[in-house]
């Protein structure tokens, strides 16, 4: 308000504005997944949920894509128990964020139409988030 009595203009730097900036929050009590188009605070039952810091799979989160009939087909040979799963695997895009939840003893796969270039992430119960580039 100060600022607009000055007379003065406020730059309100856009810092969302490509979606592949965007972060993931996931709860570790009740699983709940945040995904934001920027940095944010947030709190689920209870608990502040940090960012989650993607890293590169290794050989046990190892995220493989084939395309398809216009799609990525998404699998990863990993656990899926009720301690140990692929939580959830994600598509972002520049313009579109899309997530699919998995459960434990399905298998960890998925499709996702292809619009464009991305980053593909898969959650792990365990070992955190992992991401490529598609």
């Amino acid at each position: 308000m100060a600022e607009l009595l000055s007379g003065q203009t406020a730059v309100n730097g856009n810092r969302a504005g490509n979606l592949t900036r965007g972060r993931f929050y996931t709860c570790p009590v009740c699983g709940n997944v945040i995904w934001a188009e920027g940095e944010g605070s947030f709190c689920c039952c209870g608990v502040h949920l940090p960012p989650l810091e993607p890293e590169v799979p290794d050989d046990a989160h190892r995220i493989r894509t084939e395309q398809i009939e216009g799609e990525w087909y998404v699998t990863l040979k990993h656990s899926m128990e009720k301690d140990h799963y692929i939580r959830f695997l994600a598509l972002v895009t520049g313009d579109r964020c899309r997530i699919v939840r998995l459960y434990p003893e399905q298998s960890a796969e998925t499709r996702f139409s292809i619009r464009g270039h991305g980053w593909l992430y898969a959650f792990c119960s365990r070992d955190g988030l992992f991401r490529v580039r598609v």
